[in-house]
Parts: structure tokens; sequence; C-alpha cells
């Protein structure tokens, strides 16, 4: 997604981006970033992964408690012109994006709702902090921020941050990776099943995964993240609440062998949950 370049021009330092879209600080191996008309930015593996690989470990480029968004301005203006461009870079979407795929003119109705009550907080907060700042666009700016924060933060412990190179990974109701923060704060991304080269690297941005119609996660995804889901699973027929995959669907293991059920199940919560508490059983691999 474009950054909002109206709303710092003049105001902060804009250095551009590498062409990959991908910040300096980081140089990340086994996957690089497209742009794919329609998709927008995806991340695409250039090597084989097997279940319980790592894929990706990035730290947090900000960092600010999960209950004090003024703290993530601050963090923002403390930062360098290189974390302020990879954070600026970051998926921002528009206020109607995805509303016109929704058929139900109710469901079309509580979406706006929701946003435009999120919104208005923002605008709120936003228009507060710019108080205390120099520059009339100061105001449109913290907004944007709080906008890429509400898409884009992942929370470990008491704490959000942001992670502007595992942030081009999208979403899918059926992931090939697992994501965990809870070492440090360092993203962690796992493959969860075989992902060969030049397939998509996808994760779920759902808590609630495996036990929510396609009906629910569209909501979820569409007042809280901003986009009306397409993905595989999606995009079939949707066939209820259905909890966890069944393990017969679960691919076997491309190392030789058959997954054990214990094994089966830890793998459906690894993409469900997007955790690591099972990767003992799964001999994940770094």
């Amino acid at each position: 997604a474009a950054c909002c370049c109206s709303a710092v021009v003049g105001y902060l330092p804009t250095p551009s981006s590498p062409a990959n879209g991908l910040p300096k600080m980081a140089t990340p191996k086994g996957f690089r970033i497209e742009h794919v008309v329609g998709q927008g930015r995806i991340m695409r593996a250039s090597r084989r992964y097997e279940p319980g690989d790592t894929v990706l470990r990035e730290p947090p480029c900000l960092t600010w408690p999960h209950d004090d968004a003024e703290q993530l301005i601050s963090s923002f203006m403390c930062a360098s012109a290189d974390v302020q461009a990879a954070v600026l870079d970051m998926a921002a979407p528009d206020a109607d994006a995805g509303l016109s795929c929704i058929v139900s003119d109710h469901a079309r109705m509580e979406a706006v709702a929701e946003r435009a009550a999120r919104s208005a907080e923002r605008s709120s907060l936003a228009a507060r902090m710019a108080e205390a700042y120099d520059g009339p666009r100061a105001a449109d700016l913290f907004e944007h921020l709080l906008l890429i924060g509400d898409i884009n933060a992942h929370a470990f412990g008491k704490r959000a941050g942001l992670f502007p190179i595992a942030a081009k990974a999208n979403h899918s109701c059926s992931p090939n990776c697992g994501h965990s923060t809870r070492v440090g704060g360092e993203m962690h991304y796992f493959a969860t099943c075989t992902i060969e080269a030049g397939d998509e690297i996808v994760i779920s941005y759902l808590d609630q995964l495996w036990s929510t119609t396609r009906e629910e996660r569209r909501r979820v995804l569409l007042t809280q993240k901003l986009f009306y889901c397409t993905c595989p699973r999606c995009s079939r027929a949707d066939s209820g609440g259905g909890g966890r995959p069944p393990l017969e669907e679960i691919e076997p293991d491309s190392r030789g062998g058959e997954w054990t059920a214990p094994q089966q199940l830890a793998r459906a919560e690894c993409a469900a949950a997007g955790c690591a508490e099972e990767c003992a059983t799964l001999g994940l691999r770094s």
C-alpha cells in the first residue's frame, strides 16, 4: 500500500524506499516482495520450506504500550528516517476499501458504521496530539500513523509493535505460515506445511480461524483490517462453523513419514492460532 505522502510533505523527511519495498535495515533471505496487480505487495518464497522451518525472524521497528497509542506517535517522531519511511510504507487502506464487495446492504451499513466510529476515535486523538506540534499537517500525519497501527500492529505481552517486513505477508484463512511474538517481541514466521519456491507466503490475521463461518471472518476483516477476504477458502462455498479442518485433509509429512495424530492436531492449531507452543511436537527448526 502506498503511504499518505500528502500528510508528510514539508513536515517529515520522506526518504525513498528500495525498489523491493523493504526497509534498508533488513535483507531477508528465502523470500522476496513482489507487486501483483489486483493484490498489491505479496511475500513470495524463493526456496522450499518444510513444515517447521523458520521463514522470518524480525524485531519490531517501533513498540509502545498496547493501551497507549500516543506512545506510537512519540516513538515514530524519535525514530530514524529509515524507520519512519518503513512505517509510512505499511498498509493504510482507504475508508471505503472492500465495501463494494459486500452484497448485503445491512452488512455494508454495519461495516461502514463500525469503521466510522473507529475513524472518529483516531481523528480525535490525532487532533489533540497535534496541538503540541508545529505544522498544519501534523494532525493528518498522526491520524495516518494511528491507522497504520490499527491495521499492522502485533501484540506481545503488554506492548504492541510494528514489523515492516512481516507486514508484507497477506492474509489467508488457509495459511501456510504460523506466527508468534512470544520470544522477546521478535516476530517469528514458521512454515506449517510445505511451501514450494514460487508459492505466496500467507498468514492468518484472525485469532479465531477454524471455528468461524466465512461471513464472520469477512466481517471481522472488513471492520478491523479494512479488506474483503477472497482467499481460496472464503471463495469456496462456506461449509459453516466446522472447527478444525479434518485430519485427512492435512498433507503427509513431506520429509518422508506420515504425521501422527498429535502432530496433525498441533499443526492445525499452529495454522489456526499462529502460535508456536506446539513447536516441540512439530520439531520446528530455526
